[in-house]
């Protein structure tokens, strides 16, 4: 689907659902703002969950093959370290925030809520779409920080690392006029450690 109606209410639907929320987010609005006939959404999508999907998809999609494109340049120069992995995660929505944040500040908001509070539905697209980042980026996970269980690294990546970007792409007191670099140092720094530190009743190293 490429026409400019469709086009148009991608773009409407990204505006609302940021202001909104998906499952809150009103279909006619969309058309209304789209400059679609009555109905737009059903004809060119099926229903509001496709739609959503959509949109998802279109924010989505070039985040995570920027986190793939990270992982092959960390992976090309050997074995990459924690540090490189998760700054590979976060920094392609950062980035994203940053690029965003004078012309569609809206769209960090739905990433951000995408991270901290999807519906089921929505939930189960975003999976989808991280899966081919997740099975890429287990093994140099497991191999960075071998203490620990991938289950419990899995939990830290979505709760520790993306839990913390969400927060901060939902705040509009965000510091994204600080330079992205800057920004992307510390969250590394501090994430790291958070990833990394030893799983909850290990024995402490000697």
């Amino acid at each position: 689907m490429t026409s400019q109606t469709v086009d148009a209410l991608l773009d409407a639907a990204e505006a609302e659902f940021a202001d909104a929320g998906i499952e809150a987010g009103s279909l006619r609005r969309i058309m209304r703002a789209a400059g679609a006939d009555p109905g737009a959404v059903h004809y060119h999508f099926g229903n509001r969950e496709a739609l959503a999907e959509a949109v998802l998809g279109r924010i989505l999609a070039p985040l995570n093959s920027r986190r793939l494109e990270l992982l092959g340049r960390a992976t090309a120069l050997g074995n990459p370290t924690l540090g490189q992995l998760v700054e590979a995660l976060i920094r392609p929505d950062i980035d994203a925030a940053h690029a965003l944040q004078a012309r569609s500040p809206g769209r960090a908001r739905l990433i951000a809520a995408l991270y901290l509070r999807p519906a089921e539905f929505v939930e189960a697209a975003v999976a989808a779409h991280f899966a081919p980042v997740a099975d890429a980026f287990r093994p140099h996970l497991e191999a960075a920080a071998p203490g620990v269980p991938f289950e419990t690294m899995a939990w830290r990546v979505r709760w520790c690392l993306f839990g913390t970007v969400g927060a901060l792409l939902a705040d509009q007191s965000a510091p994204f006029d600080r330079d992205a670099r800057q920004l992307i140092a510390e969250l590394v720094t501090v994430l790291t450690a958070a990833v990394g530190a030893p799983a909850a009743g290990a024995p402490a190293e000697r």
